[in-house]
C-alpha cells in the first residue's frame, strides 16, 4: 500500500489512485488522525528487508506498479512506498514524523535541506518537462487537440487558459516542485512570447504564491479529476502524462523545464514561497538518496534503481535518462551504489 499526504496534512490512502479513474472519490477524500503519520513506510523502515521509500508523487505508478514489483523480484527485498509532495515530504523527514529508508525528489534543492542529519548526497539520473494535459471531452477540446497538433499556435493556449469559467488544475507551488514548475513556464512563456504582463496573474487567478486557489489540488488527485471530467486541463509531467495515457499538450524547450542546457534561461523564472523562500526555475531532475543509516534494502533499492535494468524501466516510464551525477559528500555513498556509477 501507499500512504499519501494532503497538502492539509491529513493522509488519503487511495491504493494507485492515478491509474483508475473510479478512485478518484477516494483520492479526493481523506481520514484525519490525532496521532502522527504512521504509514507502512515509517514502520517498514525499521526493516533492513524493506524498502521504505518516499518519493514525489509524480512517481507514484512507476514506483509501484512497475519499479517496486520489478525490485522485489530481482532483489529478493520487500517495497513499501510514501507519496507527497517532494517539499512536504522533506518537512515530514525533517520532524521525523516519517522514516523512510530511501528518498526520491524532483529536485536536489529538497535533498540538500536535509544535509547533514539525514543524508550527505544524492544521485540525479532521470529528467522530465512539464506539459499541459487536457480534457478530451472538455468544451475546448476541439482547441486544445489543434494546439497539440500545430495547426494553432502555443500562443493561443495561454489565451484560452485565461477565459472566465476555465477549469485548471494544478499543485502547490509552496509544497510540489510541479506547482512550481507550472508557473514557471507561465511565466517563460510570458517572456519568450512578449504576452501580456497580467498573463500569470490571470491563468493562476491569485498570487502565485498562494496555497489557497480554487485550482490547487493534491498532486495525486489532479488527474483523476481531469480524467473524470471536472477540468478542462491541469499540469502534469510529460512522464506521467505518457504512462496514464492523458491527452496532452507539448511545450517547447524553452518553457518546458526539460532541457539542461537551457538552465540559465529557466533561471529567469521566480516565486517566492511560504518562508520567504525565493526559488528559481530549474531543469526538472529526479534524484535519489538514502536516509538515515543506511540498510540493506534500501541501498540495494537505490542500486537497482540506478542499474541498466532500472534505468530501462524508466525509459519505459516515458523520463529521459541522464547520466548519473553524485553530489555532496561521495565519499559517503554505499558501495553498491558506487559500482552501479562507474558502470
Amino acid at each position: 500500500m501507499i500512504a499519501i499526504k494532503s497538502r492539509s496534512g491529513r493522509r488519503l490512502w487511495p491504493l494507485l489512485v492515478i491509474t483508475c479513474a473510479c478512485l478518484v472519490a477516494a483520492a479526493c477524500s481523506s481520514s484525519s488522525s490525532s496521532a502522527p503519520a504512521s504509514s507502512s513506510s515509517t514502520q517498514a523502515s525499521k526493516s533492513s528487508n524493506t524498502a521504505s521509500v518516499a518519493y514525489a508523487a509524480s512517481l507514484v505508478f512507476l514506483n509501484e506498479k512497475i519499479i517496486g514489483p520489478a525490485f522485489t523480484k530481482a532483489k529478493g527485498y520487500g517495497y513499501s512506498g510514501r507519496a507527497g509532495p517532494s517539499d512536504g515530504l522533506e518537512s515530514e523527514i525533517a520532524s521525523h514524523e516519517i522514516s523512510p529508508n530511501v528518498f526520491q525528489a524532483i529536485g536536489g534543492d529538497n535533498i540538500t535541506p536535509l544535509f547533514p542529519k539525514f543524508t550527505t548526497w544524492y544521485v540525479q539520473y532521470a529528467a522530465t518537462s512539464i506539459v499541459v494535459a487536457y480534457n478530451p471531452k472538455s468544451k475546448y477540446a476541439s482547441q486544445f487537440a489543434a494546439i497539440a497538433s500545430g495547426k494553432k499556435p502555443i500562443t493561443d493556449l495561454f489565451t484560452l487558459m485565461e477565459k472566465p469559467g476555465f477549469l485548471l488544475g494544478r499543485t502547490d507551488p509552496n509544497l510540489d516542485p510541479q506547482g512550481r514548475a507550472f508557473i514557471y513556464m507561465l511565466e517563460l512563456a510570458q517572456k519568450k512570447y512578449h504576452l501580456p504582463a497580467d498573463t500569470v496573474t490571470k491563468i493562476i487567478g491569485s498570487p502565485i504564491a498562494s496555497s489557497k486557489s480554487s485550482q490547487i489540488y493534491d498532486e495525486a488527485a489532479l488527474e483523476p479529476r481531469l480524467q473524470a471530467g471536472q477540468l478542462d486541463a491541469s499540469s502534469a509531467y510529460l512522464s506521467q502524462a505518457r504512462q496514464l495515457h492523458l491527452h496532452y499538450i507539448t511545450l517547447p524547450a524553452a518553457i518546458n523545464l526539460g532541457d539542461a542546457s537551457m538552465a540559465n534561461w529557466y533561471h529567469n523564472a521566480s516565486i517566492t514561497i511560504t518562508g520567504n523562500v525565493l526559488k528559481h526555475g530549474s531543469p526538472l531532475v529526479v534524484d535519489i538518496t538514502t536516509i538515515g543509516k543506511p540498510t540493506s534494502a534500501g541501498t540495494s533499492y537505490v542500486a537497482y534503481v540506478l542499474s541498466p535494468a532500472g534505468r530501462a524501466l524508466y525509459v519505459k516510464g516515458g523520463y529521459t535518462l541522464l547520466k548519473p551525477v553524485a553530489f555532496g559528500n561521495t565519499a559517503d555513498i554505499p558501495a553498491p551504489v558506487k559500482a552501479e556509477l562507474s558502470s
